[in-house]
């Protein structure tokens, strides 16, 4: 499990299976980049395809929160809540 900490006080906690989506500003717009869990649930093993999958999920998380301009939790692309990247404090491994 990983803990996301973000400057407001306000804590996320990443399960092993919890589906993680990742956005990148495109003008006006949100372009989503990625979507899948820390073990690489929906992973087809494809060489050019992104996976967060590594040997210590704080890595895999912190690499994918440096290269999103914003990230979301579930697979409710319309309803779930949007976290600015710039917004997070801290990502530690628990």
């Amino acid at each position: 499990m990983v803990k996301i900490t973000f400057l407001d006080g306000e804590e996320l906690i990443i399960e092993r299976d919890t589906f993680i989506n990742g956005y990148k500003a495109d003008g006006f717009y949100l372009q989503n980049v990625f979507t899948d869990t820390i073990d690489g649930h929906m992973s087809t093993g494809k060489a050019d395809e992104l996976s967060i999958a590594t040997t210590n999920p704080k890595i895999g998380i912190t690499g994918f929160i440096l290269s999103v301009d914003c990230f979301s939790i579930g697979l409710d692309h319309e309803s779930n809540k949007h976290y600015l990247s710039s917004a997070v404090k801290s990502i530690e491994n628990i």
